[in-house]
């Protein structure tokens, strides 16, 4: 009786414990009341930012040298170019500083602009010149379990959306909760902090759209505080019986 008085009061302390000691990993936590973002997908339009890394490839004659190059013997078949460009890393001021031209600012100025405004200034000094901007360096995070599973996910040059990014990573877990998905974007000093619902087609409809660089995506998982707390009692369980058997041997 008096070892089942004991594990009772173990398992009422530890049920009477926090959800911060059992689930110390939980990030993005928000207030039952929290009011989400009402979320408004944006065009597709890529914006260069201060340190993207940005892969500037360049041929002349309107990019023929590149075709060219690209052909294969069989002159009706492309294959992949093997020229790769030179990279460069824009500044905090949003200036890049490019062979011929010097510091140029690119930074706030969407991606094909860039490649308009390069080939005009770089045609006082090439014939014709070709410019293909490549960002290298864009990526979302991912959050799983709590936290407790990270991955980040590089964005391709045709973009990514919410749900191509969770499939990447091999979809939801068995825990992950499918109607309560946290989008966090922006400046970390204020946020904004959307939440998108998968569970049903109607809201799954609602999720497809284009991630953001920089995008942190966290996905809520379900508490499973019977497992924690077995395994918080389970050393005391342990200690417990050792000391009862101990007691029983010196007391024969």
């Amino acid at each position: 009786m008096g070892r089942f008085l004991i594990f009772l009061s173990i398992i009422i302390s530890l049920l009477g414990t926090s959800c911060k000691t059992l689930s110390p990993t939980v990030m993005f936590e928000t207030d039952k009341n929290f009011e989400y973002k009402t979320f408004s997908s944006t065009p597709k339009i890529t914006i260069l930012q201060p340190y993207d890394q940005i892969q500037i490839l360049m041929s002349t004659n309107n990019g023929n040298t590149l075709l060219e190059s690209a052909l294969g013997q069989d002159r009706n078949l492309i294959t992949s170019t093997s020229q790769s460009g030179i990279t460069y890393l824009i500044r905090q001021d949003s200036t890049v500083k490019i062979p011929t031209l010097g510091l140029v600012k690119l930074g706030g100025i969407s991606k094909d602009s860039a490649e308009v405004y390069l080939e005009k200034e770089l045609s006082k000094y090439y014939q014709d010149p070709y410019i293909k901007i490549t960002i290298t360096n864009r990526n979302v995070i991912l959050f799983f379990e709590e936290g407790t599973q990270g991955t980040e996910v590089g964005i391709p040059e045709e973009g990514i959306t919410l749900l191509e990014a969770i499939a990447q990573v091999g979809g939801l877990t068995p825990n992950s909760k499918a109607y309560k998905i946290k989008l966090i974007r922006g400046d970390n000093k204020n946020p904004e902090v959307y939440n998108f619902n998968i569970s049903s087609l109607e809201e799954f409809k609602k999720a497809n759209f284009i991630l953001q660089a920089n995008d942190i995506i966290y996905v809520d998982s379900r508490p499973r505080y019977v497992t924690k707390v077995i395994s918080e009692i389970q050393p005391y369980l342990v200690l417990m019986s050792t000391s009862v058997l101990v007691y029983s041997i010196f007391t024969r």
